[in-house]
């Protein structure tokens, strides 16, 4: 008996052999997550905080001020959001709201802030202070509780704190070898460590979910591009390579997806940049926001997170193909 290859068996195949795709997981298969992506985004001469959704659609902007509004981070329930502010005056302060936008509360009052990042447990903040103009332009990191209250120094000439997933220890970029590297401390104040040498233009580490890597973006070859390292220095990796600016890297929770933005430079007289999404080994990619009038930067992915695994996209692919052949 001959077997015949009716179009819809054509169709099974084809489709089976995609449903155990890492691609297909990440492009094709995201709609049934109910996760949202925060970021700053400079449109119509404002900068903002929007979400969107993991597709690039259903975007909002929360924030809704003519000042500076950027630096968003989610808070590990979901609940909330920590970003950075110019609204009640020159200097960048922290500020707390809701996820829809709503009842806003500043947390810092003095100096300069920037790049608050919330505790596994979301009891506390660490955030970069400064520049201080006064004492030769030293940045530092400091840690204080999420109302803002009990606010400590941790770490002189460190920037752009990372918090670990098990709470304790803390990523930071430091320039106190002459280079910028990135450095743990523990949470604690006590601790340091140096886990990258040699880099140029490295910064903005984030600690993977697991807390055995970290990714940061650093240069390489006149680009910058998205890079990751095991936590204690070994296993060195760039996952970017187009011939683009790639920045500010963000962990999924489950630590399969990595979204960042990618700099585009000037179009149309503009400020353009893009959100993308790549799987944690770099193979797959996709680019998420496209607004030729806007600057999308600063990506930072809700804890309610990305689909959790092929398998659970599956069911949905599965039921698409089960309509087709019926």
């Amino acid at each position: 008996m001959r077997f015949k290859l009716t179009p819809k068996f054509i169709l099974f195949a084809v489709l089976c052999v995609c449903l155990t795709s890492e691609e297909l997981w990440l492009k094709d298969a995201l709609a049934s997550n109910t996760g949202r992506i925060a970021l700053t985004s400079f449109r119509d001469d404002n900068l903002e905080i929007y979400v969107m959704d993991a597709y690039g659609g259903n975007q909002k902007n929360l924030t809704n001020h003519p000042a500076y509004d950027g630096d968003p981070d989610w808070s590990p329930d979901g609940r909330k959001i920590a970003f950075v502010s110019s609204r009640e005056g020159i200097e960048r302060q922290i500020y707390v709201m809701n996820a829809d936008g709503k009842h806003l509360k500043r947390l810092t009052i003095t100096r300069d802030h920037s790049d608050p990042d919330w505790s596994p447990d979301g009891k506390k903040i660490v955030f970069t202070v400064g520049p201080d103009w006064i004492n030769d332009q030293v940045h530092h990191i400091a840690v204080m509780d999420a109302d803002g209250r009990n606010r400590e120094k941790l770490e002189d000439r460190a920037r752009e704190p990372s918090w670990s997933p098990d709470g304790k220890q803390i990523a930071f970029v430091s320039l106190r070898d002459g280079s910028g590297e990135i450095y743990v401390i523990g949470a604690n104040g006590h601790g340091l460590k140096r886990v990258t040498h040699d880099l140029v233009g490295l910064q903005n580490p984030s600690f993977s979910p697991d807390g055995r890597r970290i990714a940061y973006y650093a240069s390489h070859k006149g680009h910058r591009h998205i890079h990751v390292v095991d936590s204690n220095g070994k296993n060195l990796q760039r996952l970017t390579h187009t011939e683009e600016n790639h920045w500010g890297p963000a962990w999924s929770p489950d630590g399969r997806v990595i979204a960042y933005y990618v700099w585009d430079g000037i179009l149309e007289g503009k400020l353009h940049g893009t959100i993308h999404l790549m799987t944690a080994d770099g193979k797959y990619l996709r680019q998420l926001s496209d607004d030729r009038n806007a600057q999308d930067y600063q990506p930072d992915i809700s804890p309610l997170g990305l689909a959790v695994s092929p398998a659970a996209n599956k069911i949905t692919v599965w039921g698409k193909l089960k309509s087709l052949l019926d």
